[in-house]
């Protein structure tokens, strides 16, 4: 048989496609890791390689045997010489792989579209190939059951390890076709745990990851119909593999993980069928890229909040929205007043009590203020660090009481939102009628979280202030006129234009 066959790639260690090796390009594609190379580097990295192993053998082995001559030895002095001089050895590294392996089982392994997220890692895939080929040169020494099934772990773990050291260096990079690549590690990896009856809800994990890159693929290429049962399939795969988890030694670890990919799978279901009914055009796929490519906080108190992929269902819902009422299919609640862009805010209903008067006037006093947040503050980090950037403040204007109001007892109010409950009230069901649309960007929680955290910083410096959970009503659209990607400041906001309103510019949001 040709030995070019047992080509390994010199990059990750994998081995490459047999039947791709036999064509006659110089050149041949690495299906696991994606990169190209000239078939006689391959060619000079696999004698490197088996070098490697052979030196590593020929020191364990007894009396300058080679892996070969034990063909000829007896299966008893084989397994004597299997447990003796290989598996102390075997049983170091492996555990070192096999912590690497479970590091890697505790971690979501998917990623959405277009986006990237570091992994760590404990090894190189080319370390973790290099093991499993030594294990391949001694397996003629595994012949009792025991060491049988031990080397059947070792090497099926080993090998699925090395192709996740793959995935894990594909998913740092959003690169054309990594989901493809993706699915084939996966698939390898699935087919390795398959192997091991103990594994199986590794098997049914990693099988559901290859359909969910498979659909991937699918949806990145346009064939949205395709990729729906591919994510569904997925779906239920991990799911399986969930429930399956739970009191199983082996791979317990990987519980959380699962549900998160699971998670995931459910977004990217409802994600074909939102991009279906915004009708799946080119500029609907670019601002679904958009919504996924959108930077948000790594840490911090927000980190957790936006980058939970369960969100994006919801602000897909509402893209959906906004595409029905842009082609006159659906409408939105949009307010009173004029303007050729439709801006999406939070309308939200702010409830505190405060205390008034002195000595025996002293009381407690309740209001009812409205407060609006525009529904991209979640891409502005100064919003994010300073939520008074991204509301109404309405405590930065003071009640018209005076300070005789507040030694008397008759102060009524401490903020003022300047007649902007109005506006908000006078949102109804309307046709866009032709204007532009911005699209929210952040979802309802997220909202409830901005006014939470903008009450709890007045509270510092308004000592008497006693809150209340703010109300989020709901997302309303008020009019405003454009003047290139700025907007005009609205004179019913005032002194209460949010400064996330100032400073908006159109160009970096999604407007339909």
């Amino acid at each position: 048989m040709d030995d070019m066959i047992a080509l390994r790639c010199k990059y990750c260690g994998a081995p490459l496609d047999a039947s791709a090796v036999k064509e006659d390009s110089p050149y041949i594609t690495c299906s696991s890791c994606g990169t190209t190379q000239q078939k006689m580097d391959a060619r000079a990295y696999l004698d490197q390689l088996m070098g490697q192993v052979r030196s590593w053998v020929s020191q364990a082995m007894p009396g300058g045997m080679s892996a070969a001559m034990t063909q000829n030895v007896d299966s008893v002095a084989r397994h004597n010489i299997f447990m003796t001089n290989f598996k102390p050895k075997v049983d170091m590294e492996f555990a070192a792989y096999k912590f690497g392996m479970n590091n890697l089982l505790s971690q979501p392994l998917m990623v959405m579209p277009f986006t990237t997220r570091k992994i760590n890692v404990s090894h190189s895939s080319n370390q973790a190939f290099e093991f499993g080929a030594k294990m391949n040169e001694i397996s003629s020494l595994a012949v009792s059951d025991e060491t049988s099934k031990i080397m059947t772990e070792v090497t099926k773990v080993t090998d699925a390890y090395a192709l996740l050291i793959n995935n894990c260096a594909l998913i740092s990079e959003d690169k054309p076709g990594r989901f493809a690549l993706m699915a084939n590690n996966f698939s390898l990896a699935a087919a390795d745990f398959g192997h091991m009856a103990d594994y199986s809800p590794a098997r049914d994990r990693f099988e559901g990851l290859a359909q969910l890159c498979n659909g991937c693929e699918m949806l990145m290429n346009g064939d949205i119909a395709s990729s729906r049962p591919q994510f569904e399939s997925g779906r239920d795969k991990l799911k399986a593999s969930s429930a399956a988890v739970m009191g199983n030694i082996k791979v317990a670890i990987m519980g959380q993980a699962v549900n998160q990919e699971a998670k995931m799978a459910e977004v990217l279901t409802e994600l074909t069928d939102y991009v279906n009914s915004m009708g799946g055009t080119k500029e609907i796929f670019d601002a679904v890229r958009r919504v996924f490519t959108f930077q948000y906080p790594a840490t911090g108190n927000w980190a957790f909040l936006l980058n939970n992929h369960d969100r994006l269902a919801e602000v897909f819902g509402y893209m959906a929205d906004c595409v029905k009422a842009k082609s006159g299919a659906g409408t939105l609640p949009i307010t009173a007043g004029s303007g050729d862009v439709l801006v999406p805010f939070w309308h939200i209903d702010l409830k505190y009590s405060f205390q008034t008067g002195s000595l025996w006037k002293k009381h407690s006093v309740e209001v009812s203020e409205t407060l609006l947040v525009p529904a991209d503050f979640v891409i502005d980090g100064d919003c994010l660090s300073s939520p008074r950037n991204a509301v109404t403040d309405v405590f930065s204007v003071k009640g018209s009481n005076g300070l005789f109001a507040g030694l008397t007892g008759s102060e009524t109010s401490i903020s003022d939102s300047q007649g902007l409950g109005k506006l908000a009230d006078s949102a109804a069901p309307n046709s866009a009628g032709g204007r532009r649309i911005v699209v929210p960007l952040s979802t309802k929680r997220e909202a409830e979280r901005i006014a939470e955290t903008y009450i709890q910083w007045m509270s510092k410096s308004l000592d008497k202030l006693k809150l209340s959970n703010p109300d989020v009503k709901e997302l309303i659209y008020i009019p405003f006129e454009s003047e290139g990607n700025k907007l005009t400041v609205k004179p019913e906001f005032g002194v209460l234009t949010p400064a996330r309103v100032k400073r908006t510019d159109l160009g970096q949001l999604i407007v339909l």
